[in-house]
This record gives C-alpha cells, sequence and structure tokens, in this order.
C-alpha cells in the first residue's frame, strides 16, 4: 500500500505518531496518543488504527507487549509530508549568516567554518565536502611577493580563489611575480584544474625553453600548482561533531556506536555518503535506504549547495532515524540560499589584501 492509498485518518494517526517519538524517543501506544490527540478517537479505535500501520509497515513492534516505533517506511513518509513546512532555529541561523557576510574568500576554510556552525545549531555530526576541485576552469593565475623568500599563489576560478604559499630559495620582486603570472596564464588559462594537471610535466618543459634564465623561480612555482590541487583535494572534507551522536538515547552505548563514530572519522567513506547527482537541493536518506549497514538505524540529511549558479560543495548531517527533520530541513535549506547569494569573485576583487592560507 502506497501513502496515498491510506485513509486521512491513518494519515493523521501515523503523522501524529512519528512526530511524537522524534519528540520523545518513547514507543507509541494507543493510550498516550489518545492523550494528546487532537480527534476524539477512542483507545479501541486508535489500538486498531496502529495494528493497521504496524500491517502496513510504518510501525514495529520492539516487544510483544510493548508499544511500538516507526520503521524506515514510516520515517520516509513523515519526511514527505513535512516537505513545506521546515522549521527554523532562527538565532542559531544567524551565527552561520554571519559566516558568509565575513565576505570569507578562501573556499576550504568557508567549508570548515560552516561545517562547525551547522553542526552548533543542528546538534548533530555534520560533513561538508567540497566538490568538482578538478572540473574549475582557470580564469587566471597570479604571483604576489610576500616576505622575503615567500610568494602567494592565486589561482582564480568561478568559485572563487585557490591558493598557496611558496617558499623559495631566495626573494623574488614584484615583476618577476607579474611576469611569472602572465607566463602561467598564458598556458593554464581556459583549462579546468584536471587538466593543468595532467599538462603540467609538457607546460614545464615549453616553460624551461622559452625562460631559462627563469628555471628555478618555475621549478618552485610549477610544483606549488601542484600543491594547490592536492591540498584541495585532500582536505575538500569536513567533519564536525561526532560525538554529538552520543547525546542521542539510541547511542548512549559507545560500544553500539562505535562503527558510527570510526565512520564519522573516515573522510573518503564520508565523501561518498554524501556526494551524489541528485538534483535535489535537500534530501533524507533513511535508515535501510543508505547504502552502509551500519548506518541502518541512522539517518543523513544532504544539501547541494551553488556559488555562482555552479554545484560547489555538499552538506550532510547524519543522526538517528529520530532526528528533528523540520528543523533540520530549515538550517539545510538556509545553507543552501546563503550559497545561491554568494559570490566569491566579488568577495576576491573587494578584499585581495586579506587573503590567506
Amino acid at each position: 500500500m502506497s501513502d496515498i492509498e491510506l485513509s486521512d485518518r491513518k494519515k493523521q494517526i501515523l503523522y501524529q505518531a512519528v512526530e511524537d517519538y522524534i519528540e520523545n524517543a518513547s514507543p507509541i501506544t494507543s493510550g498516550a496518543m489518545v492523550q494528546k490527540s487532537e480527534t476524539a478517537l477512542s483507545s479501541a479505535t486508535l489500538r486498531n488504527e496502529l495494528n493497521a500501520l504496524e500491517q502496513m509497515g510504518y510501525l514495529k513492534q520492539l516487544h510483544t507487549s510493548g508499544g511500538r516505533v516507526p520503521t524506515t517506511k514510516g520515517y520516509r513518509f513523515f519526511v514527505n509530508t513535512i516537505k513545506d513546512n521546515c522549521r527554523a532555529d532562527l538565532q542559531g541561523l544567524m551565527k552561520i549568516k554571519s559566516v558568509f557576510e565575513q565576505r570569507t574568500i578562501n573556499l576550504s576554510e568557508l567549508i570548515k567554518v560552516v561545517a562547525e556552525k551547522i553542526s552548533e545549531v543542528t546538534d548533530y555530526p555534520t560533513v561538508v565536502s567540497l566538490g568538482g576541485i578538478d572540473k574549475l576552469e582557470i580564469l587566471s593565475i597570479k604571483i604576489i611577493p610576500l616576505m622575503t623568500n615567500q610568494a602567494l599563489m592565486l589561482i582564480q576560478t568561478p568559485r572563487g580563489l585557490l591558493n598557496n604559499t611558496l617558499e623559495l630559495e631566495q626573494s623574488v620582486d614584484e615583476q618577476s611575480c607579474i611576469d611569472a603570472g602572465r607566463v602561467l596564464s598564458s598556458k593554464f588559462v581556459g583549462m579546468s584544474i584536471g587538466q593543468m594537471v595532467d599538462s603540467i610535466e609538457t607546460k614545464h618543459q615549453e616553460i624551461l625553453a622559452e625562460l631559462n634564465e627563469y628555471a628555478s623561480f618555475f621549478e618552485y612555482v610549477l610544483q606549488s600548482l601542484v600543491n594547490i590541487t592536492k591540498r584541495y583535494a585532500q582536505n575538500g572534507v569536513y567533519s564536525k561533531g561526532a560525538t554529538k551522536l552520543l547525546k542521542n538515547p539510541e547511542y548512549q552505548n559507545v560500544e553500539q556506536a562505535k562503527d558510527i563514530l570510526k565512520l564519522l572519522e573516515d573522510k573518503d567513506e564520508l565523501k561518498a555518503l554524501i556526494d551524489d547527482d541528485s538534483e535535489d537541493d535537500i534530501e533524507f536518506t533513511i535508515g535501510e535506504e543508505l547504502p552502509d549497514e551500519r548506518l541502518s538505524d541512522c539517518t543523513i540529511a544532504k544539501a547541494h549547495c551553488k556559488i555562482n549558479g555552479e554545484n560547489i560543495a555538499s552538506v550532510g548531517i547524519i543522526g538517528p532515524k529520530r532526528m528533528d527533520y523540520a528543523k533540520i530541513s530549515g538550517a539545510l535549506k538556509f545553507i543552501v540560499d546563503e550559497f545561491n547569494k554568494t559570490d566569491l569573485l566579488a568577495n576576491a576583487d573587494d578584499k585581495k589584501g586579506d587573503i590567506y592560507d
């Protein structure tokens, strides 16, 4: 039986049952529901309806004589029902908004702080994965001299600036840095980051043949290009608040929770869980819908964020199936909207002097 085939009364009872369980973590009983029900249904009628919902697979009994809890199917019904009924923690969300208002131009730093703030607001472990670095188009490359024996390389892309500090054997003057940036731009602008990496060795030889006097400098410069791409690829997943799971009754037994906590430490596994090609801005994957059996009692809420119209990051919130779906949905919708309004290139133009690694 599909959700559409549920009677209005069954839908109302199921919705209330799941909502009560999310709030109280107490098994659902007809007696408890009678006290809270907005309808005039008797305990016997509610008991019959709960029995029917159990037979349909929306609820299950943990013990023969005990109350019921929602199944994955029950939670899925609830999530589909509250899609347009998000609830927001306005005070907490303002903390997230302030991150964007700082006009941070270091992309990895922005992602890291967003992960931390979302975890604070939702009180669940949060993962943010920076995606698609290898597909970013190179718009320009600049090199800026810093203190003695250091320079800063900036790669401008449609999603903002990627940067890396060069450690040199000797200092270089400003004009040499400008010239080096022009040479690199002439070789790589229009390519994707991935194409640049694949062609660096060939371009290396071209540059050395054309500019022998800069040979030693360009050795550092080209290695810096490789370092930038490696750093952003390796550090593109940030997770915060893993131990927040232990606040929930489902995970108070550390032995039971250790597999999930271990998973939350594995960046490759986390990235695989929250990165996908979904067209939905926000989605929930519940229990048995998840590919990893260790997460059969969990829900992962995901948001796919864009900057300047391009996918920039995936945000994942991991919690029990009993998570506060309305609150999580509200927080993720807020994040998606903030990313959509962000223009990192404008930020870069306004605050070039404030770039940091």
